[in-house]
């Protein structure tokens, strides 16, 4: 997927990539490159056997991998767990295949929110939200939070990613919107290596888990 990593992490085995992400402080980047590298061949021929060969969903499968092991408390514990009496591939491919046909109902059959913060949407239709009907109070109410809760965001790369994800689009189709969209406002973004910044599907992945964690945040103190 073009992820360009601060580390070297090829000269290093499974367990030593694992054992950077489990301990403090978590390594996030590492888990990134056994995803988004490592085993990006294995994962990608595991989700063709569940989704065929429409390759719309792979980054999707790929983000909600990265979130699973990580997991609600985020401390890693699916990896953490792992006793290493298999070949660290084989767990991953038993534990990946699994959470994609787990997920594909889901992502095959997900409503799409045409919620839009720039003129950059191309051929995408907007469809309004009823005003009144058609949907349950309780679901129009956790609408109403998530917006207010995206509305909150501090950084406008996250804001536009899950806003572009809502509306359906997937990693590579954000960062072309991105890269117009910085480009309509003059924005340069630089990386603490002094090199200009390209949104890149990674990119906007890196964004995509970031904004979920902070999101998560807010919502809870919305609820407060």
């Amino acid at each position: 997927m073009g992820l360009v990593f601060l580390y070297n992490y090829s000269d290093l085995d499974d367990k030593e990539i694992v054992s950077k992400i489990i301990n403090k402080p978590y390594n996030e980047e590492a888990a990134a490159y056994l995803i988004y590298n490592r085993y990006d061949p294995l994962l990608h021929k595991l989700y063709r056997g569940v989704f065929g060969k429409d390759s719309s969903w792979y980054e999707d499968c790929l983000g909600d991998l990265f979130d699973f092991l990580k997991g609600k408390d985020r401390d890693w514990n699916k990896l953490r767990t792992f006793e290493w009496r298999s070949k660290f591939g084989a767990w991953l491919s038993r534990t990946a295949r699994n959470r994609f046909i787990e997920i594909k109902p889901y992502l095959i059959g997900k409503i799409i929110n045409p919620i839009s913060i720039d003129d950059t949407d191309g051929d995408k239709t907007p469809v309004q939200l009823p005003d009144k009907g058609g949907e349950e109070y309780e679901r129009i109410q956790k609408k109403i939070l998530l917006m207010e809760a995206i509305g909150q965001l501090k950084d406008p790369d996250q804001k536009f990613v899950i806003l572009k994800r809502l509306q359906g689009y997937n990693s590579k189709e954000i960062a072309e919107l991105m890269k117009k969209s910085w480009a309509k406002h003059g924005i340069r973004k630089y990386d603490n290596k002094g090199n200009i910044v390209i949104p890149t599907p990674g990119y906007v992945d890196v964004r995509n888990h970031k904004a979920k964690e902070n999101l998560k945040e807010i919502i809870v103190k919305l609820y407060k």
